[in-house]
């Protein structure tokens, strides 16, 4: 685990991916929804739902995980 310093540090950054994740796929659902494509709003909108909550999740693993360390 060389990319992180600790167990929290590596949740917050999966955290910090869903919610740019999360964004990009809520900006695409919305955008399908002013083109008319309801299959498509419905896809992003569930992909991007799902992001965000993997983002609460991570988040609540960082504060569990804080001053831990990988040994």
């Amino acid at each position: 685990m060389a990319h992180y310093e600790n167990q929290s540090d590596m949740f917050k950054q999966r955290a910090e991916n869903c919610k740019k994740n999360g964004d990009r796929l809520y900006a695409q659902a919305m955008e399908a929804k002013d083109h008319g494509s309801k299959d498509k709003y419905n896809e992003y909108m569930a992909q991007a739902q799902t992001q965000y909550m993997m983002q609460k999740e991570n988040e609540a693993k960082a504060k569990e995980y804080a001053g831990k360390n990988w040994k």
